[in-house]
């Protein structure tokens, strides 16, 4: 086991790489650098993690524990769901023997197509998968879990466990709510499995598709053109052959003397000072962060210790750790506390924070209350334009796409509201998003494949 060790407090410091060289790195960046002294106060944390980018890196390529969940829905009817079928198909030909595939189809319930096997008979899978026709509603939950539980056969740590969704539209049979969903990918996280979505057309529930990938830690793609079906496949496929890291547990303790509050838009709990985080790999080149928050008052520099332990898969497999403790500074200048705000921290932070006011939204305009679902969005637009101005180019692009997405948002709320007609916030439709362009959510990325 390699361990690396590394003490950042400084802002100078943290643009340097902790672990030069290595397949993983930390960094550990404070949102400000100094705090007035005996003044209780939040501060955060953000714990960057970085795979290295090598082109000549090798990784190895772990078995896969693959199923796939179509929506065969009535309005997948034709190019759609041939396209999707030429993409399953084209995965089939692209795993090994040692892999194991399972492929699910679902509409007004899930039904099991191909079960859990080892990829020895290419021919006989693709030709269930082409009798494949389209009927009926969107169980998309029940068909998540049938894919989920087809992984169980085979589950294991020395295996990539992946679901991957595929559907056009509304989940409109059993639960079928954005929180719901995120729910179902917290729980299929926790057992070590991920699940990747593909929303094909205009019509598709983004915040459902985006929520359930990235409770889960996975990607979620958006595909306005059913051509790029295949492409979009081979890619995540692509991705999953190419793992640099997997098994990451991030284990936090902060010192007597600091309250951890918990992190922004993560269910993980402290108890005793202590959390637990696990993600399930990160690609070469792939970034990912969490942002901690964390009470202080005193004179406590120390605010967090973090033990990140993972399996290099670059190195043949080998256990690594890595080891770093974020630090403050005390003054007694309030001016000096006022400009220690480290700007991409403060920005990236409220891109976080935009995904957990959406959700509040949400469960609010569930209830009926549209009002009170604009105000929350109303109030994390101004927050996000505060932070746009000082951010770095490649964050405010974020920005304006978020902004975009609750100006609309908060609209409808408020249309829905006037008109008084007591809905659910489940008929309001999200609008589709400017295409080339993606960005990801603390790790998961969106990828759009768009024609213009």
């Amino acid at each position: 086991m390699k361990v690396h060790y590394t003490s950042l407090g400084l802002a100078m410091l943290f643009s340097l790489n902790a672990f030069a060289g290595e397949t993983l790195s930390l960094k550990l960046v404070p949102e400000r650098d100094c705090v007035l002294r005996n003044s209780p106060q939040e501060v955060v944390i953000k714990i960057d993690l970085s795979a290295i980018d090598d082109a000549h890196h090798k990784a190895h390529r772990p078995p896969l524990n693959l199923a796939l969940v179509l929506d065969r829905s009535g309005s997948m009817e034709g190019a759609k769901l041939e396209k999707a079928k030429q993409a399953a198909m084209l995965v089939v030909d692209r795993l090994k023997q040692d892999d194991v595939f399972s492929f699910v189809i679902f509409s007004d319930d899930a039904q099991l197509v191909v079960p859990a096997q080892h990829v020895d008979d290419k021919d006989a899978l693709k030709e269930k998968t082409e009798r494949v026709e389209a009927r009926g509603s969107t169980a998309l939950h029940a068909g998540v879990q049938m894919g989920a539980s087809q992984l169980d056969e085979y589950l294991s740590d020395q295996r990539i466990n992946r679901v991957i969704l595929l559907s056009d539209g509304l989940a409109n049979v059993g639960p079928s709510s954005p929180r719901q969903l995120r729910r179902l990918g917290s729980q299929l996280a926790e057992r070590g499995i991920s699940v990747t979505t593909i929303g094909v057309g205009n019509d598709y529930n983004e915040d459902l598709m985006a929520g359930l990938a990235e409770a889960s830690d996975a990607n979620y793609y958006y595909v306005k053109d059913t051509e790029k079906l295949p492409e979009i496949f081979a890619k995540e496929l692509g991705e999953l052959q190419a793992v640099a890291v997997r098994k990451v547990r991030i284990e936090i303790v902060c010192p007597d003397g600091v309250k951890p509050l918990g992190f922004i838009g993560r269910s993980e709990k402290f108890e005793k000072q202590r959390a637990v985080v696990s993600l399930s790999q990160f690609l070469p080149g792939q970034d990912r962060s969490l942002f901690l928050r964390c009470q202080v008052n005193g004179d406590q520099p120390d605010v967090a210790r973090v033990n990140v332990n993972y399996t290099d898969e670059a190195d043949g497999g080998t256990a690594q750790t890595a080891t770093g403790t974020a630090h403050i500074i005390f003054t007694d200048d309030q001016s000096r506390a006022d400009g220690s705000v480290n700007r991409a921290v403060y920005a990236e932070k409220q891109l976080v924070l935009t995904a957990v006011a959406k959700d509040q939204a949400m469960e609010q305009a569930d209830a009926g209350n549209y009002a009170a679902a604009a105000t929350i969005l109303n109030t994390q637009n101004a927050a996000l334009s505060t932070a746009y101005a000082d951010a770095p180019t490649s964050v405010q692009m974020k920005i304006r796409a978020e902004t975009n997405n609750l100006n609309y948002f908060s609209g409808r709320f408020g249309y829905s509201g006037g008109g008084g007609t007591g809905g659910r916030s489940s008929t309001i439709q999200p609008r589709a998003r400017p295409c080339n362009h993606s960005h990801s959510t603390h790790g998961t990325r969106r990828i759009e494949a768009c024609t213009t």
